[in-house]
């Protein structure tokens, strides 16, 4: 099992404070059933994780993981803000993001809370990403205020080929009844969706198992496999030779 967004990398961002911080979450994600997590630090305006950073750190996590005797696989990857498109595509083109597994089928994308900072080409920024042989995934849209009172914002970031990836807290209510209700209508809405933790520590850690529980209650055990599906088809293209 996959969560695609967590915050596991000790001291880089907002999420875990220390490396026994790490080691707690890590523990947390192999009772929870999960076999790899993909650290996602943040890479915007207070954060700015590039490829040249994450990857190092990734492996010494995995060394500190290993000895601790854990069954968890942690991946690079990032969670990229988008604000500015035109740097974003030079950036993408110079090859200094840490896309998914450091593979570039799938990108983890957020953008900013403020709807006034939403790229007016955000559309046509997805259809380049496609056309480049990546498959966005928009982190978190249930928690925007402008994707649940727009939704014909997020309706077209998905025609034109991104994937959305809604958070486990927020179906629990953690987030709020605005974000509870939006990511289960998101789910109801969008077939290439993905469940995945957020995690920042382990105060805000739930895990991937209560999250596919409320699906199958909810939306039955056909849409709960097919977000199973989806989660393995981008462990696929993050692990498979190649």
């Amino acid at each position: 099992m996959l969560d695609l967004h967590c915050h596991i990398l000790p001291g880089v961002d907002d999420g875990a404070k220390s490396l026994d911080v790490s080691l707690a979450m890590a523990r947390f994600y192999a009772a929870d059933g999960v076999t790899h997590v993909v650290a996602t630090p943040h890479c915007n305006r207070s954060w700015r994780l590039l490829r040249a950073e994450v990857v190092p750190r990734v492996a010494q996590l995995n060394e500190a993981i290993a000895a601790a005797d854990i069954p968890l696989t942690v991946l690079p990857g990032s969670e990229i803000q988008i604000v500015n498109s035109t740097a974003y595509r030079a950036e993408y083109e110079a090859g200094l993001y840490c896309h998914l597994g450091d593979r570039p089928a799938f990108t983890l994308l957020e953008f900013n809370w403020v709807a006034r900072n939403y790229p007016a080409d955000a559309v046509a920024l997805v259809r380049w990403l496609r056309d480049r042989g990546t498959t966005p995934i928009i982190a978190h849209p249930e928690r925007h205020e402008f994707f649940v009172h727009e939704p014909i914002r997020l309706r077209k970031l998905v025609d034109a080929g991104a994937w959305v990836q809604i958070t486990v807290d927020s179906l629990l209510g953690v987030n709020g009844p605005m974000s509870r209700e939006a990511g289960e209508a998101m789910l109801r809405t969008y077939p290439d969706a993905v469940l995945a933790s957020d995690a920042h520590s382990m105060r805000r850690c739930s895990g991937l198992k209560v999250g596919f529980v409320l699906v199958n209650d909810w939306l039955g055990p056909d849409r709960e496999q097919q977000l199973r599906a989806n989660a393995d088809r981008v462990l696929t293209a993050m692990t498979a030779p190649g």
